[in-house]
């Protein structure tokens, strides 16, 4: 969610690593609509005959949804150790941007599978994209309210008489959360933000709205110990870091053994992952994010604060990735507090059933 650590806050490598995971709420506030829309009814016309799904030669690709940190290492533990290279697949890993949509790209057959914000996955359904949702990197939501930890907000009606600190494009999120928790937004105030959480370090603001893994971090480099509300805990679900595919994938046996294939590998990348924070961090800093000379300090904390949201009881009883029926619903709702229309047929955990048969491994 990481650039240097040591670094302003209004350094593009801080930028670009730290906000990484966020700009889903652009879709939310109807920003991305153009792009998520326009450019994915272009694509649908685009050739699907290219290097994605490759049927012939086990090549296929990736799209990642941000540049190459360490929120894709569970990709490149599957790569590193050949989890697809045992499974008869060549995987290309697409790196994305701040620019980048990935529906198009998935839509075009440029990349078989890709990873993006689950609000953009059902914007870009909704404007007559074929695609499904199949799997989702994060159980929580990791949106939060970041408080001091020396004057924590604990619940949504502690905000009553504060300063809260929102970036314009988090105030969608915020926005659909106080409905769902019935809190009047005249009760306390709120103070347009930039990137930079240091008016909470300073005490000029009582909280700020942000991302499990990215403004706590920067925060406890700073020497301030933060405390943070995940939003997911207060009545406002949201699955995110969902795994889309194509439906004529899905109905074409050979891609969709791709697809499984590729989710298999998915799968043991993460739980390697999750199990080893700092070799993960590694790898995203010394190996595939090489040329954003990422920090190796904040990465490993960023993958540690991975794992509280990735890994839920239903990941352990039925793997990664997992989308429950309560799950499902409660993102379709929260979504829609947002302005989002979701239904849960958006969603299949088809391939997930194929991936685990029954178990909770691979």
């Amino acid at each position: 969610m990481p650039g240097k650590a040591t670094s302003g806050p209004r350094d593009p490598q801080r930028a670009l690593g730290g906000l990484s995971r966020r700009r889903f709420i652009q879709v939310l506030g109807g920003g991305a609509a153009a792009v998520a829309g326009g450019s994915l009814l272009a694509a649908c016309g685009a050739s699907s005959g290219s290097a994605g799904a490759d049927t012939s030669s086990g090549k296929v690709a990736l799209q990642l949804v941000f540049i190459k940190n360490v929120q894709f290492a569970g990709s490149y533990f599957a790569d590193s150790k050949g989890y697809w290279k045992q499974r008869g697949l060549e995987v290309d890993l697409l790196p994305g941007g701040p620019n980048l949509t990935v529906e198009p790209v998935v839509v075009s057959g440029r990349a078989l599978v890709g990873i993006t914000h689950t609000a953009q996955a059902v914007k870009a359904i909704l404007s007559g994209a074929a695609l499904k949702i199949i799997g989702a990197g994060f159980q929580k939501n990791p949106f939060v309210l970041i408080s001091r930890a020396v004057k924590p907000i604990k619940t949504p009606q502690e905000l009553a008489g504060k300063k809260i600190g929102v970036q314009a494009l988090d105030l969608p999120v915020f926005t659909a959360f106080l409905k769902a928790v019935n809190v009047d937004k005249s009760t306390f105030t709120i103070v347009p933000l930039q990137s930079d959480p240091t008016p909470l370090a300073t005490g000029e603001l009582d909280g700020i709205m942000g991302f499990y893994s990215n403004e706590p971090n920067f925060l406890r480099i700073k020497n301030v110990e933060p405390y943070t509300m995940l939003l997911d805990d207060f009545g406002y679900p949201l699955m995110e870091e969902c795994y889309i595919v194509k439906q004529s994938s899905l109905d074409d046996q050979a891609k969709r053994k791709q697809v499984v294939a590729l989710m298999q590998g998915e799968s043991l990348g993460w739980s390697d992952a999750l199990a080893n924070p700092q070799a993960a961090a590694d790898l995203a800093v010394n190996t595939y994010g090489k040329d954003l000379k990422l920090d190796l300090a904040q990465q490993n904390m960023a993958m540690k604060s991975e794992i509280d949201v990735a890994q839920t009881a239903d990941t352990k009883a039925h793997g990664l990735f997992w989308m429950s029926d309560e799950l499902i619903a409660g993102t379709v709702n929260s979504l829609k507090l947002g302005g989002v229309e979701a239904t849960p047929a958006m969603f299949t955990r088809d391939i997930l059933n194929e991936v685990y048969q029954g178990k909770a491994t691979v």
